[in-house]
């Protein structure tokens, strides 16, 4: 059928030499300084929601009161949507420089925060950029790698990037014993300048984006309009995704939460973290690596029903249910971050995929910080382990919103954008 896209091989078993991608080296030269940009964009996600306890008595404040924070702080993900718009006019290269450096300077300078609500304002506008260049990331491994190792690559950059949640779970055990206290968390940040000399020196236009160029197909009126088909696969995806980012923010925020302060593990849920990264890992294979392989519809289906598995354990009851319900929401988490941001960049065309991409970013943050606020809110009338098994169940509901998307895996992001079926 003209335009389908379908999945080569699939269903046949899955050899060990397959799960093993073999990127070219310039393939390598985009990864690698894009997994260290991740690096730190992971570090500063997990510092809201590992070290909230520790931030927050830093700045006087209540866990709950934090949390509100928390929210307002997510929100800033929006102006990305202005940014990447910008990044499908102009480019991506300069968009990428501006986003790392203008994120660092602002992660750095929180540390010289004096209080609640100057703390809030520079990590709202750090979070800007930080969802910008998390974007721009995917995007241009979308653009730059072959589409065969397209998902391999998204998820080799989770990854290498999910090593700044270890990191934070590092400084957990350091931070009370050194003088800046919970201003270290962004002292550390400023590493990330050095990044931007790199890139400015070595990171090319992508190729996608210079034939959408030289096509004058970047030159449309700032807000684009999509074709029916093209606007209705777009809002079945974002309902799925508002399901997911509901239910990941409010379940890893209270999570750390229900270790530290309910059950008493502080020293412990430090182990539990670096414990999960196993299963992180796994995630980002299964979204990546086996995306590519059996297609990002059923990977993401399965990976959003694991989250909602995951939350079951986590928020039982039952203490010891929740290492193994930890381990399922990290690997569930990372898998749907490598299939989503693979999904989304072959869904839409070169001209729109930026923006798009940040709308689906946007989504998954707006949700996040509504489930929280909503967790809050109903807090002294329901337990808030009560409100993320209801989000549990609405995720794992969503998924049906899934079955008339088409299938991406492998789409041509080079040429001009065609039609796209569902199987």
């Amino acid at each position: 059928m003209a335009g389908r896209r379908h999945l080569r091989g699939a269903g046949l078993p899955l050899s060990r030499r397959e799960l093993v991608t073999r990127f070219d080296s310039r393939e390598w030269s985009v990864l690698l300084p894009l997994c260290l940009v991740g690096f730190f964009t992971n570090y500063d996600t997990g510092l809201l929601a590992l070290a909230s306890p520790v931030i927050a008595d830093g700045l006087g404040v209540s866990v709950a009161t934090f949390g509100i924070g928390v929210a307002i702080i997510r929100l800033g993900a929006l102006g990305g949507v202005v940014t990447l718009r910008l990044a499908d006019r102009w480019g991506r290269r300069p968009m990428l420089l501006i986003s790392v450096l203008a994120f660092t300077v602002l992660t750095g300078a929180t540390a010289l925060a004096a209080g609640l609500v100057v703390f809030v304002v520079l990590q709202v506008l750090a979070r800007v950029f930080l969802s910008t260049e998390e974007t721009l990331a995917g995007v241009v491994l979308t653009e730059e790698l072959r589409p065969e190792h397209r998902g391999a690559g998204i998820g080799m950059l989770g990854i290498i990037s999910t090593a700044g949640f270890g990191l934070v779970a590092l400084l957990l055990l350091a931070v009370d014993s050194t003088p800046l206290g919970w201003r270290l968390f962004y002292v550390v940040a400023l590493v990330p300048l050095a990044v931007v000399i790199y890139l400015r020196r070595n990171l090319a236009e992508t190729r996608a984006y210079a034939v959408a160029a030289a096509a004058d197909r970047v030159r449309q009126p700032w807000w684009p309009s999509l074709p029916p088909a093209s606007a209705a696969h777009l809002r079945r995806l974002l309902l799925v995704l508002a399901a997911v980012g509901m239910l990941a923010t409010t379940s890893f925020f209270f999570a750390a939460e229900l270790a530290q302060d309910d059950y008493g593990w502080k020293g412990l849920f430090t182990v539990i973290v670096f414990a999960a990264a196993p299963t992180t890992l796994l995630g980002y294979v299964v979204g990546g690596r086996l995306s590519d392989r059996f297609g990002r519809k059923p990977i993401l289906t399965v990976s959003v029903l694991g989250f909602s598995a995951g939350a079951l354990l986590v928020f039982s009851g039952e203490p010891l249910l929740y290492v193994p319900g930890f381990f399922f929401l990290a690997a569930a988490d990372a898998s749907v971050q490598a299939v989503r941001s693979a999904f989304a960049g072959e869904l839409f065309p070169t001209e729109v995929r930026g923006t798009l991409g940040a709308v689906s970013g946007a989504v998954i943050v707006v949700a996040g910080s509504v489930g929280l606020l909503l967790t809050g809110l109903l807090a002294p009338v329901l337990d808030p382990a009560v409100t993320v098994l209801g989000l549990a169940l609405l995720a794992a509901t969503s998924v049906l919103a899934l079955r008339t998307l088409p299938e991406t895996a492998g789409a041509d992001v080079l040429s001009a954008p065609v039609r796209l079926e569902v199987p």
